[in-house]
């Protein structure tokens, strides 16, 4: 009986192990555990950055990024803030709201309205208020025509990181883009992710920690800004849970040879995920019909 009750135990043990949900933990691809923010944080490069990789139009990755600026800023490690969300023409415009935050209107910060304020707002009102300056880090729209016309200006990468990024951008499109737009589009997410380093050179801080908040491709330690950037830096990738994964490993994003993708995964709880595919699928019928 003794043994009997021995071996239940270790199996409901080892079950609740297997069970343990993952939203709010922080996972180290390097090391293999779950680590506390907070030793994250201990470990943050002194005048680099952090680059935090969110799902656009999920709340909780915004409303975590609000909480990281508040802790980052109560231990005297913040410092400048970068918005993918804001290209260089806005510059201006934020250094005007610096300290500000509270007040300031989304028309002051001339916010485009592919970015939606409701999300943003939390986090843009905290990293005007408590950092020492807020980055427009994206390349502006014409230069983004021109790269697609003309090439990246600083070039490209290895042939597997191209291969890789032509597949992410037809797969992304839900194949539905003409592959004869995929190198111009190639071409913009590398002038993109240049320019977006160049402003983090720019804008770095001696001791303290820039913080970039940008898409997942982008904070990729394979794919994106850390690929141009010469700056020592800690990329965490926001992840939404999925009920068929229940290991960290099981979310470790496929990648080029010889990179850790990220260095750190943040998972969160799922949201109802939008058909984007069945809209562009919508429009391409619409505009086909309109010919």
């Amino acid at each position: 009986m003794i043994r009997y009750l021995c071996c239940l135990m270790v199996m409901l043990l080892g079950l609740q192990v297997q069970a343990e949900p993952l939203e709010g933990k922080l996972w180290s691809l390097k090391e293999a555990r779950f680590l506390p923010v907070a030793t994250l944080f201990d470990q943050l490069p002194a005048g680099g950055w952090l680059l935090l990789g969110e799902q656009h139009d999920h709340p909780q990755h915004h409303a975590i990024q609000t909480q990281w600026l508040q802790q980052l800023a109560k231990r005297k490690q913040l410092g400048a803030v970068a918005l993918e969300m804001a290209d260089q023409t806005q510059q201006d415009a934020l250094d005007d709201a610096l300290g500000r935050g509270k007040e300031v209107s989304p028309d002051e910060l001339q916010w485009q309205q592919g970015w939606d304020w409701d999300l943003y707002e939390s986090v843009v009102r905290t990293a005007l208020d408590l950092s020492p300056a807020v980055v427009a880090a994206d390349l502006p729209r014409d230069a983004q025509r021109r790269a697609y016309r003309e090439g990246a200006p600083e070039g490209e990468l290895e042939t597997e990181h191209s291969n890789f990024m032509r597949d992410l951008l037809y797969e992304s499109h839900c194949g539905q883009m003409p592959t004869s737009g995929l190198d111009g589009m190639r071409q913009v997410q590398l002038a993109r992710d240049q320019a977006m380093a160049e402003q983090l050179r720019r804008y770095s801080t001696p001791e303290r920690t820039g913080v970039m908040l940008t898409g997942g491709i982008h904070a990729r330690n394979d794919l994106g800004i850390p690929r141009w950037l010469d700056r020592p830096l800690v990329s965490v990738l926001m992840v939404s849970i999925e009920a068929d994964k229940s290991s960290p490993q099981d979310y470790i994003p496929e990648g080029l040879s010889g990179f850790t993708p990220v260095d750190y995964l943040l998972f969160t709880h799922a949201i109802p995920q939008q058909d984007y595919c069945a809209g562009l699928a919508s429009q391409h019928s619409a505009s086909s019909g309109n010919e």
